[in-house]
């Protein structure tokens, strides 16, 4: 019996046909599973980050590409894993490996036409039950993010680690 969930054949093949297109190769198969997708350590500290589905694999490329228009690495002290190559056809996403404090995983982001259309005072005191002590320096990293008009929605522990 395998110690993580069985992965689902499609993701496998369209893993396995970006790395066969781009001469990849999987550093091991033990993945990181998520709700919209699936994140395997590559070569050369690299991430394969394998979508489930089109809207969240559109949704991270359309930030990762408002990011790199803005040359962002790094926001208020979180680091922020580079796209280094993406592939529409098997919803693949390739990414630098970062190290706390960091935030991960732009698939439930959305680019925001104008940074007012996004109240964070709405979420505010989820959000803050959440972190804790945390809060104030995530509340400064949506805000810079809304500043870019990235609008950030999936702020729990897993994503964005402060230390």
């Amino acid at each position: 019996m395998a110690d993580f969930p069985e992965i689902p054949n499609d993701l496998l093949y369209r893993r396995d046909l970006y790395c066969t297109r781009d001469d990849k190769t999987v550093a091991s198969e033990k993945p990181g599973i998520g709700l919209e997708a699936v994140v395997w350590p590559a070569a050369k500290q690299n991430i394969l980050k394998v979508h489930r589905l089109p809207n969240t694999f559109k949704n991270e490329r359309q930030v990762y590409q408002r990011l790199d228009a803005t040359n962002t690495q790094r926001l208020k002290g979180f680091s922020i894993p580079q796209r280094l190559h993406y592939d529409a056809e098997p919803l693949v996403v390739e990414l630098s490996f970062v190290f706390p404090p960091y935030i991960l995983d732009f698939g439930a982001a959305r680019v925001i036409p104008r940074p007012s259309d996004f109240d964070l005072d709405r979420i505010e005191a989820e959000f803050a039950r959440q972190h804790g002590a945390d809060w104030p320096d995530i509340r400064r990293l949506l805000e810079a993010l809304m500043q870019l008009g990235v609008y950030y929605s999936d702020a729990h522990d897993q994503n964005i680690r402060p230390r």
